[in-house]
């Protein structure tokens, strides 16, 4: 007979995974911290179970390490990875623009338009309001694709690239000057245009990219 306990326990670690990558796509977790799991349970409600398998997965997809002792801890992000995972993006991203472009509706442009004008608004607010707008911009962009292996992929790297993003806040003037080129990309998609499309989504990494580089050289 099918095992409902389990079967809940395992939705409840799935809910916890969502939280601690939506909190490591936005930065919210500093790299080289370490994470408790009591702590996190009582953060979000729950026990400490899901919370234990929910790291544990993180931990076998590369988002998180765990040392000999079972600590588990937000890896530190090297220039060499940093860039590694960016080159990444261009090319996972740019094949999720490419099929986009030809696919893209009009009620589609229109929720794109929407989620830009909520990223201008969160520029108002704080680093923790951009970087989830962007995120909810592009990764809605990204669903117009159809491609959900493409899309778990590009979400590994965000998970993995965002404890950097870190280091953006402090930097609140900076990060609320940030345009990330979304007319540009927008028009592209209006055009069907795929190559123009394909070049503003790789400027757009660029442009964060030489942001955060400068947070590690500087």
């Amino acid at each position: 007979m099918f095992d409902l306990d389990k079967a809940q326990r395992l939705s409840l670690t799935v809910q916890v995974e969502s939280r601690l990558k939506s909190a490591l796509i936005l930065g919210m977790l500093k790299p080289g911290a370490r994470l408790v799991t009591k702590e996190i349970a009582q953060q979000l409600g729950t026990s400490i179970t899901p919370v234990r398998e929910a790291l544990l997965r993180l931990v076998a997809s590369g988002a998180l390490d765990v040392t000999p002792a079972q600590a588990f801890l937000v890896p530190a992000i090297t220039v060499c990875r940093y860039q590694e995972i960016t080159s990444l993006r261009k090319t996972l991203e740019g094949i999720a623009v490419e099929k986009a472009a030809r696919e893209i509706n009009k009620a589609g442009l229109i929720r794109l338009n929407e989620l830009k004008d909520s990223f201008l608004s969160a520029r108002q607010v704080s680093v923790e309001a951009v970087l989830k707008a962007n995120r909810d911009f592009y990764f809605q962009l990204f669903q117009y694709a159809a491609m959900p292996t493409l899309m778990e992929l590009i979400e590994q790297l965000w998970v993995r690239i965002g404890p950097s993003f870190n280091y953006l806040y402090p930097r609140f003037d900076e990060v609320s000057k940030m345009s990330h080129n979304y007319d540009a990309l927008i028009m592209a998609l209006t055009e069907s245009d795929v190559e123009k499309s394909i070049a503003a989504i790789h400027k757009s990494i660029s442009d964060d990219s030489d942001v955060l580089l400068r947070q590690y050289i500087g």
